[in-house]
């Protein structure tokens, strides 16, 4: 009987763990001079599937994306590409043999490098965890949410 409750209390706690280990808040960052306050799940899931590729002025958008292994890549890609990140690679290279990108998505090491390059470039978007955002991007809310609010789709809870 001892064992039968203990077992019943590691399953239960195992219940309450995010979903993919992740207990983080993605943001989508850009840079600050971007006009957009707001973006669709729809529209993000296209521009980081590289599905649309210019931004309302018709300019490139440039996609950014971690370095595997970081737990930010790990939900993200589960999330948007409906995948694992050992999976992305070749959801990558089909898109380059079919003709539809050129070249990988630029991928950066850490949240505080992909942070400083997208407030340098003013084209680009990225996600980071949430946490490290401060004022020099900006987030764009997700079909009205931001981090942290109920139903807000980025987030590993």
């Amino acid at each position: 009987m001892k064992y039968c409750l203990s077992s019943i209390l590691i399953f239960l706690s195992l219940l309450l763990l995010p979903v993919g280990g992740y207990a983080i808040d993605i943001a989508i960052i850009v840079h600050q001079d971007n006009p957009l306050d707001e973006i669709s799940f729809r529209d993000l899931r296209r521009i980081f599937k590289q599905e649309k590729q210019r931004w309302a002025d018709n300019q490139n958008i440039y996609v950014i994306m971690q370095e595997d292994g970081s737990p930010e890549k790990g939900l993200f890609v589960h999330k948007i590409f409906l995948m694992r990140s050992n999976e992305l690679k070749r959801y990558w290279l089909n898109k380059i043999i079919k003709g539809d990108i050129l070249a990988f998505p630029k991928t950066l090491s850490s949240n505080d490098t992909v942070k400083r390059f997208v407030a340098q470039i003013d084209l680009s978007i990225a996600y980071v965890n949430a946490d490290v955002v401060d004022e020099s991007v900006k987030v764009l809310r997700i079909d009205g949410k931001h981090p942290g609010e109920e139903g807000y789709f980025l987030n590993g809870r």
